[in-house]
């Protein structure tokens, strides 16, 4: 009585509510092997730190060239003539 959907709560649901054996299962969080989970662990840790290092690395480099850019644009703004009621 399964064909068609006939007997099941839709077409992917079986009439019980489960889970349909073919749905995706995530696999086990470890391998099992407890030398390659102490590596991963240490890798993953040190993957972490270079990645708040180069994220540190990105916002002085950005605060690099947007202080360059403002000190530029003020000495070319101070190297300007003198307009009347300009103050700055």
């Amino acid at each position: 009585m399964g064909c068609c959907g006939i007997g099941l709560g839709g077409w992917n649901e079986p009439a019980n509510g489960t889970r349909p054996s073919w749905s995706f299962v995530r696999p086990p969080l470890t391998s099992g092997n407890l030398a390659f989970e102490e590596y991963r662990a240490e890798m993953l840790g040190r993957l972490e730190q270079e990645k708040r290092e180069f994220r540190e690395f990105l916002e002085r480099a950005r605060m690099a060239r947007d202080k360059n850019e403002f000190d530029q644009f003020m000495a070319e703004l101070r190297a300007r003539p003198q307009s009347e009621g300009r103050t700055l």
